[in-house]
């Protein structure tokens, strides 16, 4: 039996495989030693989407991490509920 696929999932995949990627861009949470932050990544910049996380140069991002999709007028397209 495998995974079931969350709706962010569902949303970065049909953004990364099948839209203009550079028309959206993810927002993240940023982990640092002063704290946490959000942080934007445009989609252009992600190399792969696979296993439940985003690979963006030498950066490896867990689904979890993602907050906001949104497109590049502001327009949201995904939103997770709760929020830093």
């Amino acid at each position: 039996m495998g995974r079931r696929k969350g709706e962010i999932e569902e949303v970065l995949k049909r953004i990364f495989f099948a839209g203009k990627r550079e028309d959206y861009i993810v927002l993240i949470i940023d982990r640092s030693p002063e704290g946490e932050a959000l942080k934007p990544i445009p989609a252009a910049s992600i190399d792969d989407i696979r296993g439940g996380y985003i690979y963006v140069k030498d950066n490896v991002i867990p689904f979890h991490r993602v907050v906001e999709v949104r497109d590049v007028k502001g327009n949201i397209i995904y939103s997770r509920k709760k929020v830093l």
